[in-house]
């Protein structure tokens, strides 16, 4: 009998455990849910940066997990940092320093995020096109379609149909 009650007491305060406190997350901010490697620190720059882009954080996370698994320091081959960006694609998107400050987090986020912005929009706002765009490229796609300015990716078309 004392087995019983006790078990029942269990149950009927693990049910009154509920929802959460959803202000209380929104004010704890970043420390529920972070995917294996990301930090708090890290949650908040991408979702910082995600608002900055005008993108979904989630398409970030997916990028982040598929090319480092929140490793900023992750070098492979001639791609650097979290999102795994070629020095000369961040240059492209505005980047003036050497390439060890793609290993900077912050900096990587800013100059990967824009490219993954254009990625974005060439996908017509779906993730899983973004995140293939980012991967191969979309320069020609993004000429082809008249999108050049818009990605970033060049300061005029060059498509004289976009003209």
């Amino acid at each position: 009998m004392r087995k019983f009650a006790l078990i029942a007491l269990v149950l009927v305060l693990a049910s009154c455990g509920g929802g959460g406190d959803r202000d209380g997350d929104a004010r704890a901010g970043v420390s529920r849910g972070l995917y294996p490697g990301e930090t708090p620190q890290l949650r908040r720059m991408i979702n910082r940066s995600a608002a900055e882009h005008g993108i979904p954080a989630a398409l970030l996370h997916r990028v982040i997990q598929r090319e480092s698994d929140y490793r900023p320091n992750a070098r492979n081959g001639p791609y650097w940092g979290m999102m795994q960006i070629l020095p000369q694609t961040a240059g492209t998107m505005g980047h003036r320093g050497p390439p060890q400050e793609l290993l900077d987090p912050e900096v990587n986020l800013r100059y990967a995020g824009r490219y993954l912005r254009g990625a974005w929009i060439v996908a017509d706002g779906d993730i899983d096109e973004a995140v293939q765009w980012y991967a191969r490229g979309y320069y020609y796609e993004a000429r082809d379609r008249c999108l050049l300015v818009e990605t970033g990716l060049a300061r005029r078309e060059v498509n004289r149909r976009c003209r």
